[in-house]
């Protein structure tokens, strides 16, 4: 028994899919929305995600590139109308694990989803500290000290960014194109104010978290003492 992800705004193709995976005694997520999607990968823990391309709100492959871009290692597997090589190509360059075009036979469902719940899991269960600061990827919770904060989904991906790549300098340009957010936030404008936002929540004993600005330049994350743990690798930047 899995738990298992599926993003579907098709009635009909959603409650198929449902039925042969509750079939096995799978526990299934449906959620019909691109931001809900997006919002489940990165707050809970799924053995397998199924993403449809054309979602509200926001499509399948932006959801897939964002979730890849803020470390998320769960499985993917595209079920779409989208049957051309080059969007095939398109989602499995940026982290896609499989690709299944609409009409579909439920039995090759079936053994594609078995087929990827048999690989061997990745790093679920990184996380990365500065000081206090302590970021889980695999589950979405950000601590300070002893604190569980709050944070929008793309105010996680944005923290993740600049956690990810300590003392590099992102300009608002750059950060929009790795982050694929939507709107609100998806203006260099949007991407100001969730900086704003990070940093107030991210303040404690009345010193902020280390995002700086560089005149002229954009935002760099400056860390305290920042390890990146998975496993038993540890990686420290000073």
């Amino acid at each position: 028994m899995s738990r298992i992800l599926l993003v579907e705004d098709d009635e009909r193709t959603a409650a198929s899919v449902m039925d042969i995976l509750l079939s096995q005694n799978h526990v299934v997520d449906l959620v019909v929305t691109g931001p809900e999607g997006l919002e489940c990968l990165l707050g809970h823990h799924y053995e397998l995600a199924i993403l449809d391309w054309g979602l509200p709100g926001m499509e399948g492959f932006s959801i897939c590139k964002a979730y890849r871009n803020s470390g998320g290692t769960c499985p993917v597997l595209f079920l779409t109308a989208q049957n051309e090589l080059p969007k095939k190509v398109q989602a499995l360059d940026i982290g896609a694990d499989d690709y299944l075009c609409k009409p579909f036979s439920l039995a090759e469902l079936l053994a594609r989803v078995n087929a990827l719940l048999r690989r061997p899991p990745q790093e679920e269960s990184k996380t990365m500290r500065s000081g206090n600061l302590v970021v889980n990827i695999g589950t979405g919770e950000v601590r300070i000290g002893d604190n569980v904060v709050a944070f929008t989904a793309g105010e996680f991906r944005l923290l993740n960014l600049l956690m990810q790549n300590p003392k590099q300098v992102f300009s608002v340009p750059a950060i929009l194109d790795k982050l694929s957010v939507a709107e609100p936030e998806s203006t260099e404008a949007g991407i100001r104010q969730m900086i704003m936002c990070l940093r107030k929540k991210l303040v404690t004993d009345g010193h902020d978290q280390s995002i700086k600005t560089v005149k002229n330049a954009g935002y760099v994350f400056e860390p305290a003492s920042f390890v990146a743990e998975a496993d038993d690798d540890k990686v420290s930047v000073g």
